[in-house]
């Protein structure tokens, strides 16, 4: 699989860090990330018998969800660039009585570079929930994409809006980079989880890409940390970001219990009813291929 430098690091980090930490808190994730998914699941009205893909699976939630639209007759292909997260998703989908391979199967694969399917059956729509903000060169992503996809075919992801704009993760980096030497900001554009956080940017990358009649809807929903378990289940979950990651490799041990007992009581303020509840802001964005 031919992977450029950028996305092989983003491999690199998915398959060794963040992949694990996601399939340990697969339930957190879930349930984190419900709504958000769901209202672009609506967004992309995927029909009985269609053919899928569903791009950064991760554990497989979206793509089960898909194939419950499209049904047996349909099919979804759920592709992530980590190696841990496919093994996951296709464990927890061979568990389920009556769920057909070909119905549903799981690849990894660089949606920027790699070759997505047979050029004789493209797909009908591509889906993603929060896995399309991660390319160095998302326009090539999207062009590749979109080569794979028939006329006419369509398109439906969710994004987080800027850093700024989701508290669930600026609290906490803001308490954690407070106690680096060198704290590491988000920088504009660069792949990460608000790589899209600017629309226009968004709209020009897709445009690039040759998608066509885009449209950026903001959808703001409660985004509960931990699963709504309480205080301790939500630090974990935190304290497994990148954010923490980055504080880990900078300071030593009583440093970051130091730092871990700020985002505690930083998290501890947005207690409602025994959980930690922020509010989430995505752009939920449709396009199409003309």
């Amino acid at each position: 699989m031919e992977r450029d430098s950028a996305n092989a690091q983003q491999a690199t980090y998915w398959n060794e860090i963040g992949g694990p930490h996601w399939v340990e808190q697969q339930h957190q994730f879930d349930r984190m990330l419900a709504a958000f998914g769901a209202r672009a699941l609506e967004a992309l009205q995927p029909t009985a018998g269609e053919r899928v893909l569903d791009i950064g699976c991760g554990t497989g939630t979206s793509s089960l969800a898909l194939a419950e639209a499209v049904g047996p007759t349909g099919e979804v292909l759920g592709c992530d660039i980590a190696p841990t997260m496919i093994a996951a998703a296709r464990a927890r989908c061979a568990a389920i009585d009556g769920l057909a391979s070909s119905q549903l199967s799981f690849a990894v694969l660089d949606a920027q570079t790699d070759v997505l399917g047979p050029a004789d059956s493209p797909f009908d729509a591509v889906f993603s929930r929060f896995g399309v903000m991660f390319f160095s060169d998302p326009a090539a992503a999207f062009t590749n994409v979109a080569r794979h996809v028939r006329r006419g075919g369509r398109m439906a992801f969710a994004c987080w809006q800027g850093e700024e704009r989701n508290q669930w993760i600026a609290v906490p980096a803001r308490v954690m980079r407070g106690f680096m030497p060198n704290p590491l900001s988000p920088q504009p554009n660069a792949p990460g989880p608000f790589a899209f956080g600017n629309p226009a940017r968004v709209d020009e990358v897709l445009l690039a890409g040759g998608w066509t009649n885009v449209n950026i809807e903001s959808f703001t929903a409660s985004t509960e940390l931990g699963a709504g378990l309480g205080l301790e289940a939500a630090l974990r979950q935190t304290m497994g970001t990148r954010a923490a990651q980055d504080l880990r490799v900078q300071v030593d041990d009583a440093t970051f219990q130091a730092a871990t007992a700020a985002v505690r009581a930083a998290l501890g303020e947005h207690l409602v009813d025994g959980a930690v509840v922020f509010d989430g802001n995505v752009w939920v964005v449709t396009a199409a291929v003309s």
